[in-house]
């Protein structure tokens, strides 16, 4: 009977012994194979999971620190403008693009609207997305916000109506939680790019589908703006904030 138990332990012992040769076997292939690929890619000093981490740790700060580049054609596209408009001001199109971001960034951060008031285009719009926020709990903040640089990347005009977009590459801190549960990656730094679209209404009589051009509706009833420039809803008669059409207004705004 104890000879039948020290085969049967012996025979286990080969099994373990057979098992631990093999996760070996497994771990050298891999670690080969992570240090291979890593070389590939240029890394040469990654031997494990802990070093890549490390590795894209150290991008990730690398990229938080280095400024996005501002694609533009200002100096192919500014005569044109001023050619169409004469009192089209560089430096002032681009103060209102850091401006209006801004009072955007605010609105979000302190989930009030009272400053879209400044930004009538995208009040409306802004409004829900802060209410939206509001009920699911989520909260956005972006703080430390560096603007670096502005060109002028596209400009049109037709049916009455001008664009000239803006892009501006800024940098800022960028946290978000939701239910109170900080997300992953929280308050991160972050260097990115904006194009910012800003519209001017030179002759109304032209103009085609304004409402769609605006995506306005009433505040009131939620009917669509038809014609630019009244001052009350045409289906409920609620008062309508009033729009300067004679001026370059902030209409709409993407990251990319």
């Amino acid at each position: 009977m104890g000879k039948a138990i020290l085969i049967v332990l012996i025979i286990i012992l080969v099994i373990i012994i057979f098992v631990i040769s093999l996760v070996a076997l497994f771990y050298l292939k891999a670690k080969r194979t992570i240090r291979n690929t890593a070389r590939q890619f240029g890394f040469n000093n990654i031997n494990n999971l802990a070093d890549i981490k490390r590795e894209v740790d150290q991008i990730k700060s690398q990229e938080s620190e280095r400024k996005r580049s501002v694609s533009g054609m200002t100096s192919l596209l500014l005569p044109q403008i001023v050619n169409d408009f004469p009192e089209f001001n560089e430096n002032y199109i681009y103060n209102k693009t850091e401006n209006s971001l801004r009072i955007i960034f605010d609105a979000i951060n302190d989930l009030d609207p009272t400053e879209l008031k400044k930004i009538p285009l995208l009040k409306e719009g802004l409004e829900k997305t802060i209410e939206d926020y509001k009920s699911n709990g989520i909260i956005i903040k972006y703080s430390d916000i560096v603007f670096h640089d502005f060109a002028i990347k596209d400009y049109n005009k037709l049916n009455g109506v001008a664009t000239v977009t803006v892009c501006s590459t800024l940098e800022y801190y960028y946290s978000k939680e939701h239910n109170g549960v900080t997300q992953s990656d929280n308050r991160y730094k972050k260097q990115t790019r904006y194009a910012c679209k800003f519209i001017y209404i030179y002759d109304e009589s032209k103009m085609k589908g304004s409402s769609k051009i605006f995506g306005m509706n009433c505040p009131n009833c939620g009917a669509a703006i038809r014609v630019l420039g009244h001052k009350y809803c045409e289906y409920c008669g609620s008062q309508i904030g009033e729009i300067n059409l004679k001026a370059w207004e902030f209409s709409s705004y993407n990251e990319y």
